[in-house]
């Protein structure tokens, strides 16, 4: 379900050449650092080279007007790892500047542009450095240094030098901070292809193929720590729209994120691409809910005959319908040692479906609330695949009573493709059928994209400026994780 995000999956780049005296703004989630922006600025020429996630590069080239706005750029987006697409040439009329919320440039230069036309609050008309779309951009000037920077729901409070070049931005709703740094070089941050080991070397990354009983095969990653096992291991399920085993492209990868932090704390990972997507074969468009559990299962099997991994130890990590099949498959496997659920529906499917349209439908200005129902009843009725009308038709509760291992429920509260009450109603009902272990932890602030997201629309999700997994989130799960799963605290201390 985190499908809206891969509408901005395809800006990503190689790296370019940057002067070791370029300045760098440095992008931080939570104290995480998530990005970093090199600017290297005449007075004709911006070039700028913007690193996310590590993996997701986006090198662009903009000559200046002496107005300080912008006439041409031109843009080159890869993944880390992968060859280079083709360069993005773009043009702006006159007065106009360019945009992107994942360049802090474009804070920087809509500040500039505002001084130069020397007025109290602008309107700057915007394009993308991507595609064909126009966007208005507010800069409005507290004092000499202080400015309030605003563009798609977005309030950056920014602080400037006299000369206007931004020392500092912030966005407290999302926990964003973004800084200046001068001599912060690109080997200080370097590039971590989506499906290998990280550049610290923390733990080992191997690609594998698993070979299901129908035929298929199951291509993915397994991490597993460093040291000598046997580990515990946690496979995990993405959510419910064809997915790779990263569920997203850079510089979106929460599967990926959650692997790493698991990986770190002294747990295996296995986390592979959906049936008949990326490497992974099979006919993913007559596959169900049902069958995808079948494939977690496969690897549950594969993983308990590994060496090196201890067979007694391996639970489930679920998202979105990942978090439907972890009791589906726990309820049938009585060996799995732990679960747990990421934004994992608590009811039937048809209140998942109209939740989601109603919170959109709600939320969309240009409908009147008298024709709110009409259009709730209009898109319920598109039809469905094969997949979908699987997932619709089951009912999660009779999993959630036979799940006998502890459980983890996670949400984020500001989740508008899973009904809220989901993780309680999980909860009671695995109570219900004897589970004395189920936690249930809602984090304030996320949305189902798993990222810090005040609003929550997935229509805005292209436009958020978070990039990593909540932290909250990685750090809940994966501590609890690891006690479940006896990990012993100097073990998981060392592995991170």
């Amino acid at each position: 379900m985190i499908q809206p995000l891969l509408l901005a999956a395809s800006l990503a780049a190689t790296p370019a050449s940057m002067p070791s005296s370029a300045s760098a703004f440095l992008t931080f989630e939570s104290g995480v650092l998530a990005g970093v922006n090199w600017v290297d600025r005449t007075a004709t020429r911006l070039h700028t080279r913007s690193i996310l996630a590590q993996s997701c590069v986006i090198d662009a080239t903009i000559e200046l007007r002496e107005d300080q706005s912008e006439s041409r750029s031109t843009t080159v987006l890869t993944n880390a790892g992968s060859e280079p697409m083709e360069p993005v040439e773009g043009t702006a009329g006159e007065g106009m500047i360019f945009w992107s919320d994942m360049s802090p440039s474009s804070i920087e230069q809509a500040v500039l542009r505002a001084r130069a036309l020397n007025q109290p609050s602008a309107i700057l008309h915007a394009t993308s450095l991507f595609r064909a779309s126009h966007d208005e951009v507010r800069v409005t000037r507290v004092d000499s240094t202080d400015w309030v920077v605003t563009c798609h729901s977005k309030r950056y409070e920014v602080l400037t030098d006299a000369a206007g070049l931004m020392l500092s931005a912030t966005l407290p709703e999302y926990g964003v901070t973004i800084e200046r740094r001068e001599g912060f070089g690109p080997e200080r941050y370097p590039l971590w292809p989506p499906d290998s080991a990280p550049p610290d070397s923390a733990y080992r990354a191997v690609d594998v193929t698993i070979r299901a009983p129908e035929g298929h095969a199951l291509a993915g990653t397994l991490t597993t720590p460093r040291g000598r096992g046997p580990f515990p291991a946690a496979v995990l399920i993405t959510g419910l729209s064809p997915n790779n085993r990263n569920e997203g492209q850079p510089p979106w990868m929460p599967l990926r994120d959650i692997a790493d932090a698991l990986t770190r704390r002294g747990i295996a990972v296995l986390r592979v691409d959906d049936r008949g997507v990326g490497k992974s074969t099979g006919d993913r468009a007559t596959s169900t809910t049902f069958d995808e559990a079948n494939d977690v299962a496969t690897e549950v099997k594969w993983l308990r005959a590994r060496s090196g991994i201890d067979h007694r130890r391996i639970a489930l990590v679920g998202y979105s319908e990942g978090g439907l099949i972890a009791p589906m498959v726990a309820a049938r496997d009585a060996s799995i040692a732990a679960i747990v659920t990421l934004a994992g529906p608590g009811v039937p499917g048809p209140e998942v479906a109209r939740y989601q349209i109603e919170a959109a439908v709600v939320r969309d200005p240009s409908i009147a609330p008298s024709d709110r129902e009409t259009e709730i009843q209009r898109q319920l009725a598109d039809t469905l695949t094969i997949r979908e009308r699987s997932y619709l038709s089951i009912e999660p509760m009779q999993y959630a009573k036979r799940t006998r291992c502890p459980a983890l429920i996670l949400q984020g509260g500001t989740d508008l493709h899973v009904p809220l009450r989901s993780p309680e109603r999980l909860a009671w009902a695995m109570r219900s059928g004897g589970n004395t272990d189920v936690t249930v932890r809602i984090v304030p602030g996320v949305s189902h994209s798993l990222l810090i997201d005040p609003i929550g629309l997935n229509s805005g999700w292209v436009y958020l400026p978070a990039l990593v997994t909540s932290p909250a989130i990685l750090g809940t799960a994966g501590d609890w994780l690891a006690a479940r799963l006896g990990v012993k605290r100097g073990v998981a201390e060392a592995a991170r």
